[in-house]
């Protein structure tokens, strides 16, 4: 299930926009049930979403993002009980302020998306937002395929990528699913984000995969992927996936 919102936003908005985007999914969720946006919202639950952000006519220049003032949030979800509350609270709002947005972001309107569904055990995704994987070092981890001279402390190895990514699943699948990964054509992609609390934020860098790749595994397991997002901090705004259909 996922929804897509067309937003007017400034023509310039900060780097750091997934920050405020996931304080908006949040303040649309507590508009509609508080009890069950807390629940989700509390420090050990797991977060049954991921979201992108595409802004039309983009340039960046330093910790600015410059657009043309048209933007569309795309959140995705695998829960009814997530997406239903979400989508009902979205009739509440018009207009969002927030820091990392600079300003206002206006609702011109919604559009809930007919998903495809995968009934083949091997199906190719493109990002639509960035996917992290990292192993219990912390170190990033990237397919072989875009290995450079120079990243000495990024991890490539295909059987690796794929080994951290199932860890990555767990907390949806409640184990490790069986999956294989097939680069196809993708890039590194070095992306500063916001952690910690408002009141104690830091900036840090987050080596990420962005591409066009191949998984395959038991038709179930890749729609959840789909529908809930693939990688670490899917809920951060990372994760997020299309399907590409091949003639």
């Amino acid at each position: 299930m996922r929804v897509k919102i067309y937003l007017e936003v400034p023509r310039e908005v900060s780097i750091f926009y997934r920050r405020s985007i996931l304080s908006f999914i949040k303040k649309v969720l507590e508009s509609e049930d508080k009890e069950y946006s807390d629940k989700v919202f509390s420090r050990k639950s797991f977060k049954p979403f991921t979201f992108c952000v595409f802004f039309s006519g983009i340039s960046v220049n330093g910790n600015s993002i410059r657009n043309d003032g048209k933007a569309i949030l795309t959140v995705s979800s695998g829960s009814p009980d997530f997406f239903i509350r979400f989508n009902k609270g979205l009739k509440n709002f018009k207009e969002y302020r927030a820091k990392h947005i600079n300003g206002s972001m206006k609702i011109v309107k919604t559009e809930v998306v007919d998903e495809d569904n995968i009934n083949s055990s091997k199906q190719v995704f493109r990002t639509l937002s960035p996917i992290i994987v990292v192993n219990k070092e912390r170190h990033p981890v990237l397919p072989s395929g875009l290995k450079m001279n120079g990243d000495s402390f990024i991890v490539y190895d295909d059987e690796a990528f794929t080994q951290e990514l199932r860890y990555s699943l767990k907390c949806i699948f409640n184990g490790l699913p069986e999956l294989k990964f097939v680069h196809k054509d993708g890039k590194k992609a070095v992306v500063k984000h916001l952690v910690g609390p408002s009141d104690k934020e830091k900036v840090i860098k987050i080596v990420a995969y962005q591409g066009i790749f191949t998984l395959e595994a038991d038709p179930y397991v890749l729609n959840e992927i789909y529908r809930y997002g693939l990688g670490f901090r899917r809920y951060q705004g990372f994760g997020c996936l299309e399907v590409v259909k091949e003639n």
